[in-house]
């Protein structure tokens, strides 16, 4: 049976954090909820969320503020803004943070599903699956290992338009063969100097680490 994946909710309204739990848990999610930024900073160091749906108005630290200190520990998982500003008010500064999307408070349970479901980690085979006949089932679980470590790598590299190509040169050749071709794409765009493609590629690497899911726990390792 394959586990629903779990999903942090941030919001300091304790009304916000249970609507929105009912809502992801009716639609297969395990909703974890905390009410502040420091919260959420400790809450993803011990575990690994699929996403994380941060409030942005709180008090102490906001939003913002927690999205990057995730996102300077090198924390991967998407992050999607969850509040009442306008997303005008924020479009410039969520990308400033690290985060990867947007969806706006006051909001109904369709809303909120078509903002989480993109991140949704798939139990289908992934097309790497293919590849296992040639190399054997252990050696695309290294490889794949290997590109979940390039790509967060990647992400969390200093930043600079000749670090970024350098980097995604790299990254976009491996990930096609490996069955990501978005990543590819996008990646290969920013290889080639289109550095308007670089948001882009970090919302298209952190779905692909989305996809590839945590790293394999060791034989009786227990999942926090």
């Amino acid at each position: 049976m394959v586990e629903n994946p779990s999903i942090l909710v941030v919001d300091d309204e304790a009304v916000n954090r249970g609507i929105a739990s009912v809502m992801l848990g009716q639609a297969g999610w395990h909703a974890d909820t905390v009410e502040d930024g420091a919260s959420a900073i400790l809450a993803v160091r011990r575990r690994a969320y699929a996403l994380v749906l941060m409030d942005i108005q709180m008090p102490d630290m906001d939003g913002f503020e927690a999205a990057a200190a995730i996102r300077g520990e090198g924390g991967t998982m998407p992050i999607v803004a969850f509040t009442a500003l306008s997303h005008t008010e924020t479009a410039a500064r969520l990308h400033g943070a690290g985060m990867d999307g947007y969806i706006g408070k006051p909001f109904t349970a369709p809303e909120l599903l078509a903002a989480v479901e993109p991140w949704r980690p798939s139990a289908r085979p992934h097309d790497s699956a293919r590849l296992a006949a040639l190399f054997g089932e252990a050696e695309i679980l290294a490889m794949l290992g290997r590109f979940r470590d390039q790509l967060a790598d990647a992400l969390t590299a200093p930043d600079g338009p000749g670090e970024r190509r350098s980097r995604a040169h790299r990254v976009a050749g491996i990930a096609g063969t490996l069955g990501f071709p978005e990543v590819s794409r996008i990646w290969l765009a920013v290889s080639e100097g289109e550095d308007s493609q670089w948001e882009a590629a970090r919302v298209a690497a952190r779905k692909a680490l989305a996809e590839l899911g945590r790293p394999q726990e060791t034989p009786g390792e227990a999942r926090p």
